[in-house]
């Protein structure tokens, strides 16, 4: 399909337009406002615009060409599954070639609609196109002033971006197993490309070099890193490959400088932080990721060794107090001393200082107990298994003074009674 529009559409049929246009031209001009309009239209009233441009369609596929205001517009498709589209509009020139394939290449400027000149509610009219998109066996594109584009065997991508601030060219080379491998995915991506002019595409970047533009130079790709690496340390935050927006996405552009993003000293942070986003792989195969590398604070290392050395003192403290209560026990044991004669003079237990010491870190008191003076002979101390003190016991057994053991050695009785001599 072919069409040619003026630059201006009124909905006025030409015979009413030419009679109402004659009628408000006639108007004296003392009716004229102030503003040079009568009844709101603007006189004198101009002719009707008419169509004016040439447009072109050619092949057996699907064809649609537009001109408007002088605008020269071709739309060549060869075979059923090809389709070109074409607009050109003011003077200017579009060119669309498929091949089993897509080819879109416009250059309009916008065609407002009109009634005898007033313009409809909400400034309707025909948007401006401003758009090159090639994709297929075979498709080339070119809208003068704005770009070219083309794309062989769905694999080998050419762009140039003539809208940008500084002129772009982009080299590719794309998947076109992606529709097979992802189709869910894939699809997505080009109904979102369609509606919002960046054209359709059934393939998926494998790496596209990009000259120009806002990013001046960019290197990415669909595959690999979805999303910048970024390294936290010190409460600062280091980003690798900054993204770049090549064709209305934003991806990871490998040739970035790294950006150091400043923030507030954090001394926990002594060893860095790495976070890997997922990183996705052509052909159908699994991603893996996100991955990111973790440490202990500094401040729980901190405690966890504070602890180790607390529990080390403690256990070397009660060893120590453990050797000093054994030895208090050995040197506590009383010894007796005496003879076979009946004047022998009951032996007196040597007196001892018990000592206890227990660790600083319990923060017990130094203490030192008497054990006292026994007169028993008899009696043992024997240790305390619970409070590691010595306990006496008395063997409550009197004597009468007889040496049984013929030892001559006599005791006194704990009682203060008087030892009998010996008979003998």
């Amino acid at each position: 399909m072919a069409v040619v529009l003026p630059s201006t559409i009124d909905l006025v049929p030409d015979g009413v337009y030419k009679v109402s246009q004659s009628l408000f031209n006639a108007v004296p001009d003392w009716l004229v406002g102030s503003d040079g309009k009568v009844l709101g239209v603007t006189v004198p009233v101009p002719d009707a615009a008419v169509a004016d441009g040439s447009a072109k369609v050619i092949g057996d596929g699907f064809q649609f060409a537009l001109a408007s205001g002088g605008g020269n517009a071709t739309a060549i498709a060869y075979l059923p599954i090809s389709v070109a589209t074409a607009g050109a509009s003011d003077g200017r020139t579009a060119f669309a070639f498929a091949l089993v394939g897509t080819a879109n290449a416009w250059t309009t400027s916008k065609i407002p609609v009109e009634i005898f000149t007033l313009p409809l509610a909400g400034d309707a009219g025909l948007p401006a196109i401003q758009h090159v998109s090639c994709y297929g066996g075979l498709a080339v594109g070119y809208a003068e002033k704005v770009g070219a584009c083309a794309n062989v065997l769905g694999t080998f991508d050419f762009k140039f971006d003539q809208l940008q601030s500084i002129p772009q060219v982009q080299f590719a080379l794309t998947d076109p197993t992606a529709i097979l491998a992802d189709p869910a995915d894939t699809l997505a991506g080009a109904l979102d490309g369609l509606f919002n002019g960046r054209g359709l595409s059934l393939s998926k970047d494998v790496v596209r070099l990009s000259l120009g533009g806002s990013s001046i130079i960019a290197l990415t790709s669909d595959y690999g890193i979805s999303e910048p690496v970024t390294i936290d340390w010190l409460g600062s935050r280091i980003t690798l490959f900054p993204t770049a927006n090549i064709n209305g996405a934003d991806r990871p552009n490998r040739l970035a400088l790294p950006t150091i993003d400043l923030g507030d000293f954090d001394s926990t942070q002594i060893l860095p932080v790495t976070s890997i986003p997922e990183i996705e792989f052509p052909f159908g195969l699994p991603t893996v990721g996100p991955f990111t590398s973790s440490t202990p604070a500094l401040t729980g290392a901190a405690t966890t060794s504070a602890t180790t050395r607390s529990v080390a003192a403690r256990s070397v403290s009660s060893s120590t107090a453990t050797s000093t209560t054994t030895r208090s026990q050995l040197a506590a044991i009383p010894t007796t001393t005496g003879s076979d004669d009946a004047d022998d003079t009951p032996a007196t237990s040597t007196t001892t200082t018990r000592t206890t010491t227990t660790s600083p870190s319990t923060s017990e008191p130094t203490t030192s107990e008497p054990s006292g003076t026994d007169t028993d002979p008899s009696d043992t101390d024997s240790a305390d298994p619970d409070s590691g003190e010595n306990a006496d016991t008395d063997s409550g057994t009197e004597s009468d003074g007889t040496d049984t053991d013929g030892t001559g050695s006599t005791s006194a009785d704990t009682r203060g009674e008087t030892p009998v001599a010996d008979a003998a």
